[in-house]
């Protein structure tokens, strides 16, 4: 509705207009008070025509009336004040049925425009102006109603466009549509809007449509479907079912390379990101259970093979540490002099390169009788692990055949 003053548009329940600051009155009463000079003017008339009767000569004589005078002399003008009174009702009347007609033209008129039929609204309109053409609030009317009409047929031409696969004309129509349609919360715009719902609903479905065979990880699909989400519609609900199956069927292809090369943490962290967009999908499930199961019979796999890691590292390294040389073989030969040579070829039995290698040992006739003992430093110094090693030494005046040599001790170092 609008001011009958200014012509603004105003509440329907205000009670002053925010323009103007004038007293708004209700549509009737804004119909009548247009009227209102008119029917005043002629209340005026015939308000003088009865003082001048009350005033003629012959009313007078300290309010009485001149024995002379005639019965017509006052009768006349109170008949034409009567029949003026009359003629002023009759017009207040006639009004007051225009101003009905006026009314009852505008709201036919809201109520073809509500049900989309603007023409129809637009004729009533005219009609109401033809009888009202200062009533500034139907022409306000008619341009709502001729604007909500020219979006409508924006609406179909996007529409079109869209049907006939148009997506980049169609969106730009809609955008434009969406701008027109800023500020405007009438009634008369709903049907509009609805539309304009529909048509961005079923735009972004099909560019979600042309775009799912190019989407091939799981973050492009899942960005897709948060705007899918947003779609109210059945075609909305097929999208989103499209693009949740093609995050599922990613996610298994890339869980079940992951598992396989026992990537369990990466290959879980696939899985249940999946399972946010499919909470019940089975095949996830069942993958899910399966990386636990692995996972945790791999860790126990894993701490067995380290126990006995640690337990063959211990035994090596007290290996290494107690007896990382091993004597091949020793052999005696006794010269012209009495004298005994010794030669003998050792082996690092170790896991770790030794160096500085010392031998301690005792000489021992065919009887077992001690001979002689010494020292000896054995050759090369530094020995890698499995490589041979020895020594040789000469015992002075031993005087004996077949003497035997036993290593007694051994010192090294680990490198």
């Amino acid at each position: 509705m609008y001011c009958h003053h200014c012509g603004k548009k105003r509440m329907d329940d205000a009670i002053y207009c925010s323009q103007c600051g004038r007293r708004l009155a209700a549509d009737e009463e804004a119909l009548v008070a247009a009227d209102a000079p008119m029917i005043a003017g002629v209340s005026e008339i015939a308000a003088s025509s009865e003082t001048e009767a009350v005033n003629s000569p012959s009313f007078r004589s300290n309010g009485k009336r001149s024995k002379g005078g005639s019965l017509w002399s006052w009768l006349i003008p109170i008949s034409l004040a009567l029949v003026m009174a009359a003629s002023v009702f009759t017009y207040y009347k006639y009004q007051l049925s225009i101003n009905d007609k006026v009314i009852r033209l505008q709201n036919e008129a809201k109520t073809e425009a509500l049900a989309g039929k603007y023409a129809e609204a637009l004729a009533l309109l005219k009609e109401a102006a033809n009888d009202r053409p200062k009533f500034t609030a139907l022409r306000k009317d008619a341009l709502i109603i001729a604007h909500a009409a020219e979006q409508e047929r924006a609406a179909e031409a996007a529409s079109k466009q869209l049907e006939e696969n148009n997506l980049s004309e169609a969106e730009l129509a809609l955008i434009k549509l969406k701008d027109e349609l800023k500020g405007h919360t009438e009634p008369i715009y709903a049907r509009v809007r609805e539309k304009l719902t529909a048509l961005n609903d079923k735009l972004g479905i099909m560019k979600l449509t042309d775009e799912l065979a190019d989407l091939v990880t799981v973050d492009e699909l899942a960005a897709k479907l948060s705007i899918a989400s947003h779609l109210d519609s059945e075609d909305a609900v097929s999208i989103r079912e499209q693009l949740v199956e093609k995050i599922v069927n990613i996610s298994l292809v890339e869980a079940e390379a992951l598992l396989k090369k026992k990537n369990y943490t990466e290959a879980l962290a696939v899985t249940v990101k999946a399972l946010t967009f499919a909470k019940e999908d089975d095949r996830l499930v069942s993958l899910e259970n399966r990386i636990n199961n692995a996972q945790a019979q791999y860790e126990k796999s894993e701490q067995q093979r380290l126990e006995q890691a640690m337990q063959k590292e211990a035994a090596e390294d007290l290996k290494n540490q107690t007896a990382a040389v091993d004597v091949i073989h020793i052999k005696t030969t006794l010269d012209e002099n009495g004298d005994v040579y010794i030669e003998a070829e050792l082996k690092n039995v170790a896991t770790r390169p030794i160096y500085s290698v010392k031998i301690q040992y005792t000489v021992l006739d065919k009887g077992g009788k001690e001979v002689a003992k010494g020292k000896a430093a054995v050759l090369p110094d530094y020995v890698e692990p499995g490589e041979n090693m020895s020594f040789k030494e000469a015992v002075k005046d031993v005087h004996m055949e077949d003497t035997t040599v036993i290593v007694d001790h051994i010192t090294w170092y680990l490198d």
